[in-house]
């Protein structure tokens, strides 16, 4: 188990302009504000964040975020703004850079992905202290349980994400789940070590359907705004008692 210090953790909001299924997707309006403004306000009100960013390339996206009051601190280099560009690169420039403005290390990064607009600050200070309570390296949001095999699919055994459980059958005893794309947490040394996100074994954050909204398609749009309008009066309605 790792010290009970809290960790320094750095979460990192990558937005590219480009997007084919859905053109200009990161900033285009849901439940009032632009898509990725969700994923700012959320990282925003997160108190296991010792510092978060956005990286983008795109002047518009950073400027939209600029507005949200996220750190924009560099323009993300041209090298790393095509489609091919992998996630674990991303996060490693934007890593390497705040390391070095900051002269300190953290312990953990945090990569949320800001297509999805549901997921709140509890999940994120959840999913650090999860990870940080671990051995594991990794940990990884999840939606389910799902009782249908496939591929795809991981089972929890002991409390561990794993791609699969040798006694998993996808029934009611052991469900199976889904990454959702959310969040991403991994302690640093291994990140570097292995230049990897995942880890064949991770600590599973389930979130529910709801939370889980990824926005792929034009549809996810619609069904994103729904469940945040619906999350909204929920909140107004129970201020009101």
């Amino acid at each position: 188990m790792s010290s009970s210090t809290k960790p320094r953790t750095l979460g990192v909001i990558p937005a590219r302009g480009g997007s084919k299924r859905v053109p200009r997707k990161n900033i285009l309006p849901v439940a009032g504000h632009p898509l990725i403004a969700h994923t700012i306000m959320a990282a925003a009100r997160a108190t296991a964040l010792t510092d978060w960013l956005v990286t983008s390339e795109d002047e518009e996206i950073i400027e939209v975020a600029r507005r949200y009051g996220a750190l924009v601190p560099f323009r993300r280099p041209a090298e790393l703004s095509g489609d091919e560009v992998r996630n674990i690169d991303t996060v490693k420039h934007a890593l390497d850079f705040m390391e070095a403005q900051t002269g300190q290390l953290y312990d953990i990064v945090v990569l949320l992905q800001p297509t999805c607009p549901v997921r709140n600050p509890d999940h994120i200070d959840q999913a650090v202290n999860m990870l940080w309570a671990s051995e594991l390296d990794t940990l990884a949001s999840v939606k389910g349980p799902f009782k249908k095999r496939d591929p795809i699919l991981k089972g929890i055994c002991d409390g561990v994400l794993e791609p699969w459980c040798a006694h998993s059958e996808g029934n009611d005893a052991n469900p199976l789940y889904l990454y959702n794309a959310s969040i991403y947490a991994t302690k640093r040394d291994y990140f570097l070590r292995e230049g990897r996100l995942v880890s064949r074994r991770q600590v599973p954050l389930v979130m529910d359907q709801m939370h889980s909204c990824d926005v792929d398609e034009v549809p996810d749009l619609l069904v994103a705004e729904a469940y945040l309008n619906f999350l909204a009066e929920r909140r107004t309605e129970k201020d009101k008692k």
